[in-house]
Order: structure tokens, then sequence, then C-alpha cells
């Protein structure tokens, strides 16, 4: 979801909330879009805040988040989902050094063409609760010709 302006001026301008029944919905290995990347556009900060503990069997509750249909890490990459404490900030290989070559390609839609940005949660057994926020500050340069 698009944040008004008056809600991005804490610093996200998009936010998902995914929830348990929602990543049971989608099961593992499947994609749900969570926001757009413009043109141009930069993702210069991606964070996951967890809102209710997660509870089930499953032990491996893993999320992906970005751009790349075929593994979507390049703003959140194998972030520990039931480990999770509160928040995981950046960690995908857009970056962090080592991926993308240690530079900041991954954040860059350097195309003519809107990107997709996924999130991807990998799983075994269940997951009968929990909920997470996806929030990412997207800069978009339509919004400079104003």
């Amino acid at each position: 979801m698009k944040l008004a302006v008056q809600e991005a001026a804490y610093g996200f301008t998009d936010v998902y909330k995914l929830t348990a029944a929602q990543i049971t919905a989608l099961a593992t290995g499947n994609q749900v879009k969570v926001a757009t990347l413009p043109a141009g556009g930069v993702v210069t900060q991606a964070a996951v805040f967890e809102v209710v503990t997660s509870a089930g069997t499953s032990t491996d509750l893993v999320l992906d988040v970005g751009t790349t249909a075929g593994d979507p890490d390049e703003f959140i990459d194998a972030l520990d989902l039931d480990g999770l404490t509160k928040a995981a900030f950046c960690t995908g290989e857009g970056f962090t050094a080592g991926g993308d070559a240690g530079t900041l390609n991954g954040v860059v839609n350097n195309t003519a063409s809107a990107l997709d940005i996924v999130a991807e949660v990998n799983f075994t057994g269940t997951v009968t609760a929990g909920e997470w926020l996806i929030a990412l500050t997207i800069l978009d340069p339509a919004a400079l010709s104003r």
C-alpha cells in the first residue's frame, strides 16, 4: 500500500502487511506483490517489523523481498521470521557488501519499465499465527518533474 504524504513523513513510502493466514494460503515458495518500483526508481531502505509473534510447527519460516522473480532477495534476504525478535533492516543483497558485487545496483531500477517488488516465504510445517509489516522507502523520479 502506498502511504499518504502525511504517513510517509516518518520515512517509509510503502507498507505491506503479511499475516500467517496469507502465508498459509500462498504456500511455500510462492510470491505475492508487495509494492512497485517505478522505472528509474530507487529503494533506499527496506525493513520488516514483527507485529504478532509467529506460532505453528514451522521452525524455518524464511522471507525474501526483491524484484528478481527467481530469487527475490535484493531488499530482504533469508530473514528468519520465526526467529525475529522485533525488526530487520536492509538485509538484502542489494544493500550488503558482497551482494551485487558490493554495489547498490540491486536497489536501482535502471530500466524503462516498472518492476514488481515481491515477497516470497519458504517454510515447512504450519504457520498458525504471526503478522509482519514489510516497509519500503521508494524514490520515484517521476515526482521530480511534477
